[in-house]
């Protein structure tokens, strides 16, 4: 069992998509460029996949410690956290940092914890459940529709990943721009990026349709956040480079909790 696990992870981390996301510079600098002309597809599946193992983290959670203690799910929100920081998004969460206060190692740390903080109390900030759960679906479809908190943990990851492609549409390459970051903006072209857009911004208003007419709010603070976003940290980094693509993704993700809980 530990072997299976251990080559599957070994393949997971030579996938492009993943090596752009998670990778140190230098394994992405070494890797052949061309490598990452389709990582936009690597890139949104295996944000999908993480928003769905975070749902199964929390339950696993929820279901070991028991419920929500005086209504706020600590163990649930410290499973998805933890994996989430110190593993998957641990550039992102650091290139943002690093975007807001610099280099300075001290200074990076600061902003590194703050935006921990802010993701930390955002998710303590979910609903146990949505007014509209369970959804009547047969029981063998039930899956599709979960909870409202699992719903953002699944759909939050998405807009990060498409942060990423539409900050490619409006920032260009250039001769700092890492070879894999140039190929990877080459790949996914506009069509691509409206093609990614279409169900994610479908799946949010469905998802998120007992908010009623505030539920509008939540994709667009994302678009919003996804698009100036990148173009300000493109702006702050001197063109595109990774760790604006990095850093938006996690601006995003921020963005889409913080409106979901300003309007539930």
């Amino acid at each position: 069992m530990t072997g299976n696990l251990g080559t599957a992870f070994r393949w997971l981390a030579s996938r492009p998509g993943y090596m752009l996301l998670a990778a140190d510079d230098e394994k992405l600098a070494a890797a052949p460029p061309q490598r990452f002309a389709r990582a936009w597809v690597e890139l949104v599946l295996l944000s999908l996949g993480w928003g769905i193992l975070s749902v199964g983290l929390w339950g696993v959670a929820l279901k070991f410690v028991g419920d929500y203690y005086s209504g706020i799910p600590f163990m649930p929100v410290a499973a998805v956290v933890a994996p989430m920081t110190l593993w998957l998004y641990r550039r992102s969460l650091l290139a943002l940092a690093e975007s807001l206060v610099g280099a300075d190692p001290a200074g990076k740390a600061v902003g590194g914890a703050v935006i921990v903080v802010v993701i930390v109390l955002s998710l303590l900030g979910l609903e146990k459940h949505g007014r509209d759960w369970p959804f009547y679906l047969p029981p063998a479809w039930q899956w599709v529709c979960p909870m409202a908190p699992y719903r953002v943990l699944i759909v939050a990851p998405v807009w990060g990943a498409w942060a990423m492609l539409i900050t490619c549409q409006f920032c260009r390459s250039r001769d700092h721009t890492e070879p894999a970051v140039a190929a990877f903006a080459r790949g996914c072209g506009p069509v691509a990026a409206a093609a990614c857009l279409a169900p994610l911004l479908a799946a949010t208003l469905l998802y998120f349709h007992f908010l009623g007419v505030w539920r509008l709010i939540v994709p667009a603070a994302a678009i919003v956040a996804a698009v100036a976003g990148g173009l300000l940290l493109c702006r702050a980094s001197g063109g595109l480079r990774r760790r604006a693509l990095l850093a938006v993704n996690m601006l995003t993700q921020i963005v889409f909790f913080l409106a979901y809980l300003a309007n539930r």
